[in-house]
């Protein structure tokens, strides 16, 4: 019994890190956020691993897990985005409603609700994941926590030191629509995603590429820190682009 409970630990531990990230998007700590989001990413691939380990898949699980991933790595992005939305200056509008003693007075910005697609979309992929029966090694689309991970690192990678100048390019309503769009897009896409696992040693390239990435991804770590993820996660698509191009 303790043993089939361990990767549902894991995974509520992930959904628990998404509650905390949900809190923090909404009070502008968008660091602490990121740092919540990657423990719950974390927690997220030890679920996984633990039930291979241990043999004690399930329904259960599978299921679980889904619903953790859609607040960690699906609502979250929605919020930070959200709140980027309201950052670049978006109108807001007042409402306020009064029926005898009662009155609900309130204030939103509606073009920010742009961003609660990214949960729609990100429902809509781990919906299709879940109905997913054969195993594979690789993914179809970016997978929901990499495009969370892109999401909540854009506040601090406009506000890094060295990349200060193109925030007046990012934090516009134009560039935040573009991004939740191609967000939902590279979520739903049925491009074979680069592996990190599972390589055809026939093919040089499924190795070759990959090598790429963690390459790109170490020196753009030691340059940027966390707004690195950025750069990392746009590699990831470009790469995964070429090899889906070339059928590599």
């Amino acid at each position: 019994m303790i043993r089939k409970s361990i990767p549902h630990i894991f995974t509520l531990l992930n959904l628990f890190c998404g509650c905390v990230a949900v809190f923090l998007a909404f009070s502008h700590f968008f660091h602490a956020a990121l740092v919540a989001v990657m423990l719950g990413v974390f927690f997220d691939f030890f679920d996984g691993f633990f039930a291979r380990l241990l043999k004690v898949e399930s329904a259960l699980g599978v299921q679980l897990d889904s619903l953790a991933d859609m607040v960690t790595s699906g609502f979250v992005p929605g919020v930070v985005m959200y709140q980027l939305f309201v950052i670049s200056g978006a109108k807001s509008v007042d409402f306020s409603y009064q029926y005898e003693s009662f009155s609900l007075i309130f204030t939103i910005v509606p073009l920010a609700l742009i961003g609660f697609l990214i949960p729609l979309g990100a429902a809509f992929r781990l919906a299709k994941f879940n109905l997913i029966t054969e195993k594979v090694s690789f993914f179809r689309g970016v997978p929901t926590p990499a495009i969370a991970l892109f999401i909540v690192a854009l506040p601090l990678f406009i506000h890094h030191p060295l990349l200060v100048s193109i925030k007046g390019y990012v934090l516009t309503p134009i560039a935040l629509s573009i991004i939740v769009v191609l967000s939902v897009f590279f979520m739903n896409i049925h491009w074979k995603m680069i592996a990190l696992k599972g390589f055809n040693r026939s093919n040089p390239w499924e190795i070759f590429l990959p090598i790429i990435l963690i390459l790109v991804s170490i020196s753009m770590i030691y340059i940027f820190g966390l707004a690195a993820l950025i750069i990392i996660i746009i590699t990831y698509i470009v790469l995964s682009l070429l090899k889906n191009m070339f059928g590599v």
